[in-house]
């Protein structure tokens, strides 16, 4: 079989990759996280929203309480005026009782006001003649009149300066209650005011945070979708690929076929467990019944089970069949011979390179003896059990001397394409890689 393949290549991709990240998957994810960001943003901007009514109303009663501050002032200026004429009258009154005091006191050295009838005989007694004593009676009692009137007026000037002290000082005092409480309330206010800032931006800064969330995850969606986009590309070329695989491999069967129509008959094993060797090409005999296989010129004369002609029969029947690939896969070479052994009834249990088949109790036979039903194990000679690029899985579904036909699955690598090759003999392309035929019991 033609081996064209460059070192960075795997005949079988099982040993080094798995299955392709769903980034149609990815995509969607990314989609759930944004819609729940946008969840988590209109909360925030309805919050937001609140804390700015709220904002708005205690500006409002800031302002109103601002105005009545200033109407206060206002009044507080008018009443100082008030206070200071009131202050000015008092004064004058002050000044007046002073005044009038002093003149009561004069006129008390000077005419007695007590208005006993000594004090007023004695003005009569003193007076020339009826008339004077009549003008003199009478400017007395105009004189004590006076001291009265000058009495009952210095009582009333006393009164208006208690009066206007007293409402100066209750409105000193409204003013000043009314005063205090605005201060207060516009404190309480400032104080709200910032503590509802301090809110407004702290959700503003929460909503920042999750927008620019939000945006990376927008960019990460966009980088999956690329990337989705690359890998349909990608498998669509890949597609073209093995479709061109396909149909190459089409064309060597068909000229196989048509160059050896008699090998092309004993490799297919009939139900009945027998070979087809009605238009068989000429083999050499075989020995008699002792089995020896030296001086013949055919491969593994021996005796091939009914089980292990069933599985050829059944990796035949899966040639031109294309199966995932990737870890486990049906499609990886080794896992594809295990399934037609195992549906044979011929057991091969899952492992390394070289342990799977220790573990199933097969053992190692040469090249020149294989038969129907051997698998060919490429293996590193340095590490047998390790997954290394490199390792490959056949299957022997037909010998015809010293030709071999093989069924095989995922070549080219990646492509999980079953397809058979006649004449095929073992070739490791990788460097310290060795073929080991194996023999299952069975």
């Amino acid at each position: 079989m033609k081996k064209s393949i460059l070192s960075a290549l795997m005949v079988c991709s099982i040993t080094l990759t798995s299955a392709a990240v769903p980034m149609a998957a990815i995509a969607d994810e990314y989609d759930t996280k944004i819609d729940q960001q946008d969840v988590i943003i209109n909360g925030l901007k309805t919050k937001e929203s609140e804390a700015a009514a709220k904002l708005a109303t205690i500006e409002s009663d800031m302002l109103t309480t601002a105005t009545k501050i200033d109407e206060l002032t206002a009044k507080e200026k008018t009443l100082k005026d008030e206070i200071t004429t009131l202050y000015g009258e008092i004064s004058d009154l002050n000044v007046r009782i002073q005044k009038r005091e002093v003149q009561m006191r004069n006129q008390a050295r000077d005419v007695q006001v007590s208005g006993s009838s000594t004090s007023y005989l004695d003005v009569i007694l003193n007076s020339e003649s009826i008339s004077d004593a009549i003008s003199r009676v009478q400017g007395i009692t105009t004189l004590v009149n006076a001291n009265n009137d000058l009495l009952e007026q210095q009582n009333s000037d006393k009164k208006d300066v208690e009066d206007k002290t007293k409402t100066v000082e209750s409105q000193i005092s409204v003013l000043e209650t009314a005063t205090k409480e605005l201060t207060d309330q516009q404190a309480s206010l400032n104080t709200l005011k910032l503590e509802q800032e301090i809110a407004k931006n702290e959700l503003e800064a929460q909503r920042s945070t999750e927008e620019s969330k939000k945006s990376e995850y927008v960019d990460q969606k966009a980088e999956a979708q690329k990337k989705l986009a690359e890998e349909q590309a990608k498998q669509a070329k890949q597609q073209e690929a093995q479709r061109k695989a396909e149909a190459e491999a089409a064309v060597k069967l068909a000229e196989a076929q048509a160059a050896n129509p008699g090998l092309a008959q004993t490799n297919v094993v009939e139900e009945n467990g027998t070979t087809n060797t009605a238009q068989a090409a000429p083999t050499p005999e075989k020995p008699s019944n002792n089995g020896n296989t030296g001086g013949g010129s055919s491969i593994g004369t021996g005796g091939v089970s009914e089980a292990k002609k069933r599985a050829a029969q059944i990796a035949l029947n899966s040639v031109g069949q294309t199966n995932p690939t990737g870890w486990g896969q049906s499609g990886e070479c080794i896992v594809a011979v295990q399934n037609w052994l195992n549906a044979a009834g011929i057991r091969f249990s899952p492992g390394g390179p070289h342990s799977g088949y220790t573990q199933s109790g097969a053992v190692q036979v040469s090249w020149s003896d294989v038969q129907v039903g051997d698998v060919v194990q490429y293996e590193n000679s340095l590490s047998p059990d390790a997954w290394l690029d490199g390792v490959h899985t056949v299957l022997v579904v037909g010998v015809n001397g010293s030709s071999v036909q093989i069924v095989e699955s995922n070549n080219p690598a990646g492509s999980g394409y079953v397809s058979t090759t006649t004449g095929w003999t073992p070739s490791p392309y990788a460097a310290n890689f060795r073929a080991v035929v194996w023999r299952f019991p069975g």
